[in-house]
Formats: C-alpha cells, sequence, structure tokens
C-alpha cells in the first residue's frame, strides 16, 4: 500500500514538473551560422541569380521642403530572397521551421534609394531582425524614414500636383546576378496615416531594367515608386489668397478717389507695401527655381504694376493740380487716342486788339505826343493791352490744364477699367480648375 502511494505520488511530481528535452532556435541558428559567409551571394550555383522581392509600404508623408526640394517619408521596406545555405530538416531539429537572425549577420541584397540625399547617409540601414524559413526563405522588414529629392512643379501653386519618383535598386548586383521582382503591382497604402498639407492620390510601381555607362551591355534592375500628391489649398486660400483679393478690390475702388486728391496717394502706397509683404510671405513656401512662375505671383506682379501706374498717375495729377504755370499743350496723338477737342491757337489771345487799330493807335500818338491827355490815353491803352494779354494768358493757362485734367481723368476709368479686367483674368487663372 505504501509501495503504491509512493509511486503514485512520483507520477504526480513527474508529471507537474515534466523537463522536456529537444533542440531550441538558439541551437539552430548556431547550427546555420557555423561557418556562414555573409560577404558572398547566398547561392550554391554561381550562374544563378538571387531572385529578390521588394514590397513598399508607404506609412506617413512627413513633410515636403519646397526650398530643397526634398521628401521627407516614412516607409516599411520588405525584401524576399532565398538563401541556399540557410536552410534545414525540421524533423530534425524539433519541428522548428521559422527562426529569427540578427540581419547584419547574414547575406543582404541592400537595396538602395538612388534619388535618396547621400549627406543623409543613403547606405546606412537599420539592423532589424529577418526571419528564415526552413526551405531558406529570408524575409527582412524594417521601417526607415528617407529624404528623397522631388522636383517640384510650382505653376499651379496652391493648386499643384507633385509626382515624386523613388528609384529602388541594388548598388553593386546587375540583373544577372541579382533579379528584382514586384510583388505586388503598386505600392502599399494599407497602412497610411493621412497628411494633413498634402493629399494622396496614387502610388504607382514600375519595373525597369536599363544598362549603365559603366557597364555597356549588362542589363541593370530597378524599381520606381512613384508617389502623386495633391496639395490642400485650404490653408493658402484663407491666408494668402483671400488677403490677396481683398487687397486688389481695394485698388480697384482706389480708381473712384478723385486723382487730384493726396488720400488716394496715401492709399496707392499702403497697397504697395502690403502686397510686396504677401508676396515675400508667399516666397518662403516655394523653391528657388526659375523654371516656372506660380500664377500666384503673376497675380501679385499685375497688382503691384497697377498700383504703382495708379501711384505714377496720381503723382502727375498733383503735379498739374499745383504747377499749372507753363504747361505744354496736351499732344495731337493724345487728343486723337482720347477723343479730345482739337486746340484752336486764337483763343490764345482772348479780346487782343487788332493789329491795325494799334498801328494807328501809335500813329496817332507819335504826332500828337505832346499833348499830355494824349499821353495819358497811351497808357491806359497800353496798360489795357497788357492786361488782354495777361487775361489771355490765364485763359490759356486754365484751357490747358483742364484739357490735362479731363485728360488724365480718361487715363484714369480706361485704368480702372483694364484692372477689373485684368483682376478678373488672373483671379480666375489662379482660383480656377486645376489642368
Amino acid at each position: 500500500m505504501i509501495a503504491k502511494t509512493v509511486f503514485a505520488f512520483a507520477l504526480l511530481y513527474l508529471s507537474c514538473f515534466q523537463i522536456v528535452t529537444g533542440v531550441t532556435e538558439r541551437e539552430v541558428a548556431n547550427m546555420l551560422l557555423a561557418g556562414y559567409q555573409k560577404e558572398g551571394r547566398p547561392v550554391r550555383d554561381p550562374t544563378q541569380a538571387v531572385v529578390t522581392s521588394l514590397d513598399v509600404l508607404l506609412i506617413q508623408i512627413i513633410k515636403l521642403i519646397p526650398q530643397r526640394q526634398v521628401l521627407v517619408i516614412n516607409f516599411w521596406i520588405v525584401q524576399r530572397w532565398r538563401d541556399d545555405f540557410l536552410t534545414w530538416d525540421p524533423a530534425e531539429y524539433g519541428n522548428i521551421s521559422t527562426i529569427r537572425l540578427g540581419s547584419e549577420n547574414i547575406w543582404r541584397p541592400r537595396l538602395v534609394n538612388y534619388n535618396r540625399q547621400h549627406a543623409e547617409g543613403w547606405s546606412e540601414l537599420p539592423d532589424t531582425n529577418a526571419i528564415v524559413r526552413s526551405d531558406g526563405e529570408v524575409i527582412w522588414t524594417y521601417p526607415i524614414t528617407i529624404h528623397s529629392t522631388c522636383v517640384l512643379d510650382i505653376a499651379r501653386f496652391p493648386f499643384d500636383v507633385q509626382k515624386c519618383p523613388l528609384k529602388f535598386g541594388s548598388w553593386t548586383y546587375d540583373s544577372l546576378d541579382l533579379k528584382l521582382v514586384n510583388h505586388s503591382k503598386t505600392g502599399n497604402i494599407d497602412y497610411f496615416a493621412a497628411n494633413g498639407e498634402w493629399e494622396l492620390l496614387s502610388f504607382e510601381l514600375e519595373l525597369n531594367q536599363v544598362e549603365h555607362s559603366c557597364c555597356p551591355g549588362v542589363p541593370w534592375d530597378d524599381m520606381t515608386y512613384t508617389i502623386t500628391l495633391q496639395r490642400r489649398p485650404t490653408f493658402f486660400l484663407f491666408n494668402l489668397v483671400a488677403p490677396s483679393v481683398t487687397l486688389a478690390l481695394l485698388t480697384v475702388w482706389g480708381f473712384w478717389l478723385p486723382p487730384d486728391s493726396g488720400e488716394r496717394l496715401s492709399l496707392c502706397l499702403s497697397l504697395l507695401l502690403a502686397l510686396t509683404f504677401l508676396q515675400q510671405t508667399v516666397t518662403a513656401y516655394l523653391p528657388d527655381t526659375a523654371t516656372n512662375i506660380p500664377l500666384i505671383n503673376v497675380f501679385f506682379v499685375a497688382n503691384i504694376l497697377l498700383v504703382g501706374v495708379s501711384s505714377i498717375l496720381t503723382i502727375f495729377t498733383l503735379s498739374i493740380h499745383f504747377n499749372s504755370v507753363n504747361l505744354p499743350p496736351v499732344p495731337n496723338w493724345l487728343r486723337c487716342l482720347f477723343c479730345l477737342e482739337q486746340s484752336d491757337s486764337s483763343t490764345c489771345r482772348v479780346n487782343a486788339p487788332h493789329v491795325n487799330e494799334v498801328d494807328d493807335a501809335d500813329a496817332f500818338f507819335a504826332t500828337n505826343g505832346a499833348n499830355p491827355t494824349w499821353r495819358l490815353v497811351r497808357r491806359v491803352k497800353k496798360f489795357i493791352r497788357q492786361l488782354n494779354e495777361e487775361r489771355g494768358r490765364k485763359t490759356h493757362n486754365l484751357k490747358t490744364e483742364r484739357e490735362w485734367k479731363i485728360l488724365v481723368g480718361k487715363i484714369d476709368r480706361c485704368l480702372l477699367i483694364a484692372f477689373i479686367i485684368a483682376l478678373v483674368v488672373i483671379t480666375a487663372s489662379v482660383l480656377g480648375p486645376n489642368k
């Protein structure tokens, strides 16, 4: 009875604290890495290429730096290939079919982004673990933030659409040694986080095979992922476009002020300063490039030019208003252009004495000059003639000044119409639908 009880307790003890003997993942890893060389390609037949598939998961558009024309993006990179020297029989190793190895300990394709900024250290890759299966398949996944060049087209700013290509490929292996295949037909956006400034339109993939000048006749594989982004214009509409249109409307209403008003010149100068400040603000969001000019800058320049013309016209009108003496007559070509009446030179001498009357009076005073009465009459006649000449000059100056003011007023109305047309056309071009 005692023996049976001891035997039962022994069985219970062994069932609770059973020591399992077998193979661990560490032993499999040590077995695989013993004598493993990570420098050579992992193929037993040197004539065979390592078939590598690449899958790029777009996670986040961090920012697009317009001044440097650089796109900062966060990716998950998934690479798959077969390593002939990392195989084992799961039946001989405790049915272990998958292990994790440090990627720095095995051979890696080391695919790089060709248009990545070199100053960032573009050859550096994170040393994450790789999943190794018993048949030799290796899956290496790692996150990475890339600074990639992206040439911007800012002609439609702030309604622009940007296409940024990212070319991935091997830096040292041609397609005879490393064959690239696409794991999916397009880029993966299943885990994409939306960006507040840019909207993702597409993430396309294209598999290319090119020949480089270093190695004529030898093909090289590369995979080009094209990110198409559209700017969200709400921020710029409220903070740049709306104030610009408001200032342009103020410029239009400024033409209703009389040209000889000093307040109009103050308004024009204030508008010039405000438009220049807004233009400098817009420039901060644009790259330093001369290949194309954004329409919003054309909008600002047109407004600045028209306000400048209005300021010049105002200064000219004020100079006419406060300096009306010795004004030249309006040229005939301006009269014809703005439909003014032709000048009459006879009006320059209003009520002036007739030439024959003056000659007869001078002859009479010459024969009767000794008489004091006639000398007095002669002086009065001379004074009246001077008064008539002075009145004729004043009448001529007043008429010339009035003609110049009429001309300036017509030019002002023409500029008002031209400004309204230019404002409508440029605003429609800037705020119109994106082409």
